[in-house]
């Protein structure tokens, strides 16, 4: 086993409709990991407004590390490239809209009228971690962040200091880059391998 030996802190958010509990079991046997939960919404419509937010919520700076899965992978770009940070994880995410299934953004102008309080009452209602998380998700957060990603430009920064992790099957977002695929893995890879996206940490 590699030792994760690393004076720093690594930041990891969730993907939308999650929280930090997505991440159990091996992730947290790491210390030098953090996993955040997304901050009470409070209007922020790009992607750049939350990095922002959230920089200033945990205090992150250019020596620690950041991650993210989905979502949280595309806002943790906009902060490492906010602070000039040079080691970004993505488990599951995208670093260009051009990587998201083309129908799933298409449905993004439906999101003001898609009834999310009622998708959530249905989920809530399932034995299952993810729908139990969406259940708790709000709702203009979710709104915003589906017209958020419809409009982003993208990582503008330097594509050496990403390490990916993608399942091979998933459906959501497709690795057009190099990164490391994981044979049976989908979009939930951080939850369904844990263990293998802990070691693109370690390794690098």
């Amino acid at each position: 086993m590699l030792a994760l030996v690393i004076e720093t802190m690594i930041y990891i958010l969730p993907g939308m409709g999650a929280n930090s509990s997505m991440y159990s079991g091996p992730w947290l046997n790491e210390p030098n990991l953090k996993f955040l939960d997304w901050p009470k919404y409070q209007g922020e419509k790009t992607i750049s407004e939350v990095a922002e937010r959230i920089i200033n919520l945990h205090s992150i700076s250019k020596s620690d590390s950041i991650g993210g899965s989905s979502l949280g992978g595309m806002v943790a770009l906009e902060i490492g490239f906010k602070l000039g940070i040079e080691k970004i994880y993505l488990f599951g995410s995208a670093i260009s809209k051009t990587e998201i299934n083309p129908i799933i953004r298409l449905l993004s102008p439906l999101a003001e009228v898609t009834p999310l309080k009622f998708i959530q009452a249905i989920a809530g209602k399932y034995e299952n971690n993810v729908l139990n998380m969406f259940s708790t998700s709000e709702p203009d957060f979710i709104r915003s962040m589906c017209h958020a990603i419809a409009h982003w430009q993208g990582f503008k920064g330097d594509h050496s200091l990403i390490n990916r992790i993608h399942g091979a099957k998933d459906r959501v977002i497709v690795c057009q880059e190099a990164c490391k695929k994981i044979k049976e893995g989908g979009h939930l890879i951080a939850i369904t391998h844990p263990h293998q996206c802990i070691e693109i940490i370690k390794n690098h």
